[in-house]
């Protein structure tokens, strides 16, 4: 389960963009604020934007703490899955 999360992460970081809306405020280190446009078209579009303007690390970026917070779930998963099928079994 973490191995597929990972693996899909670019396609979670590709949606979000394209769910986003169309204009963001966006505070500048110098404290002024700044509408900023990011109208995402379309798949390829998204991909080839993200890839110019903020590099290959942008599709992982944020990967790792996914993995953490899905590695928990899935250990809870098995051991149920584990539980209930050893339950079953006994019972039959």
């Amino acid at each position: 389960k973490i191995i597929a999360s990972t693996t899909t992460y670019p396609l979670q970081v590709i949606k979000s963009r394209i769910q986003q809306r169309d204009q963001n405020l966006e505070l500048k280190a110098s404290g002024k604020v700044k509408v900023v446009n990011r109208a995402y078209s379309g798949v390829i579009y998204t991909i080839k934007r993200i890839y110019r303007k903020e590099g290959l690390y942008t599709f992982l970026n944020g990967a790792i703490p996914n993995a953490l917070r899905v590695a928990p779930a899935g250990a809870v998963t098995f051991v149920v899955y584990e539980t209930v099928l050893d339950f079953i079994s006994s019972t039959l």
